[in-house]
């Protein structure tokens, strides 16, 4: 589990881009209407298809149920807006339309929706079988003719090929934004989450065991002796040690759960949807995961120990912070439980 944000931004990004690309077309067909009447041949037609998209925008923006998952709201638009061109091309002379160069805006918008250049290829074949379809519809047009595919290949190649460069652009902005976020919100020693990252993540699961009804567990883990293990091996031991008790916290939690370095010599873990009875499990799995690995530093094998204190919502009827902190003194209690008496 990682924090969302980056691709809730895109995903925000590219509906807002659809939504524009969308009044881009709506604006192509008013001003048809207003400047060059004409060559509107089949006004209920060219009425019926803008009418169609508006319906469509509004629709897809004020129903929740079309929002989620996004993609279907992509789809929706991308498909929505593909059947408006081909509606406005119809009513304004079919292949021989002024209006044909608006294919660009599905394709367009489906590579900024998805990044995907495959995506952007399969809507250029529904679009040049459009192609094809209008071209059967104007008058004195043979669909064979090598003249008519050629003006049918230089109406739309070039639009497919921004389209794909843009996806390819969007593929690249999602693997850097996606990349500068790992970045940001891992600890570069475990490759587990900071802090910061942690927080956001815990925020979140606490606002949904709020709304469900479900149980969660923070466990606070501390390494043993880690201070001994700097002063006399040196501080490449320790980070040694504190990577593989990473690891073993790794293993021992399931993928729906999150691990992260609070700092120092310290680990906190949220067990998602575990009672109280799980997370003292799980707490123990990792004591043992841990014991059970050693580090070989200058031909010392060392292994590690560490103390683990959890704390339980609801049952422990506190706030995300307040669970982080009484874990971490149930820790702190494990520790002097584990301390062997004094001699």
């Amino acid at each position: 589990m990682r924090a969302e944000q980056p691709a809730s931004d895109t995903r925000d990004f590219a509906a807002a881009v659809l939504l524009w690309l969308h009044l881009l077309v709506l604006t192509a067909g008013a001003l048809q209407f207003a400047f060059a009447p004409q060559t509107v041949q089949q006004p209920m037609l060219a009425v019926g298809a803008l009418a169609l998209l508006t319906v469509s925008m509004l629709i897809t923006r004020s129903i929740p149920a079309l929002q989620r998952p996004v993609a279907r709201q992509h789809w929706i638009d991308v498909i929505s807006a593909t059947l408006t061109v081909t509606l406005l091309c119809a009513a304004t002379g079919a292949a021989r339309s002024s209006l044909l160069s608006l294919y660009m805006i599905p394709l367009a918008g489906i590579a900024v929706a998805f990044g995907s250049w495959w995506l952007v290829v399969l809507l250029a074949a529904v679009v040049g079988t459009l192609g094809l379809l209008l071209g059967s519809l104007t008058p004195q047009t043979y669909i064979g003719d090598p003249e008519f595919l050629t003006l049918l290949f230089n109406a739309f190649a070039p639009a497919t090929a921004v389209a794909l460069l843009v996806a390819a652009l969007i593929a690249r902005m999602q693997s850097a934004v996606q990349r500068i976020s790992d970045l940001a919100s891992t600890d570069a020693l475990t490759g587990l989450l900071n802090l910061r990252a942690f927080e956001e993540v815990l925020q979140q699961e606490h606002r949904k065991a709020e709304r469900f009804n479900r149980p969660y567990t923070v466990a606070v883990i501390d390494v043993d002796n880690l201070g001994q293990v700097n002063e006399m091996l040196g501080h490449d031991a320790g980070s040694q040690v504190l990577g593989t008790v990473a690891s073993a916290i790794t293993r021992s939690i399931r993928n729906s759960d999150v691990a992260a370095r609070l700092g120092g010599d310290e680990f906190i873990v949220l067990l998602v949807e575990a009672d109280a009875q799980t997370g003292t499990a799980i707490a123990q799995r990792i004591r043992n995961n841990v014991y059970a690995g050693t580090v070989s530093v200058a031909n010392r094998l060392i292994r590690a120990n560490v103390n683990v204190g959890t704390a339980n919502f609801p049952e422990d009827h506190l706030y995300p912070k307040e669970l982080m902190i009484l874990a971490a003194q149930r820790m702190q209690q494990d520790r002097e439980l584990r301390r062997p008496p004094a001699a």
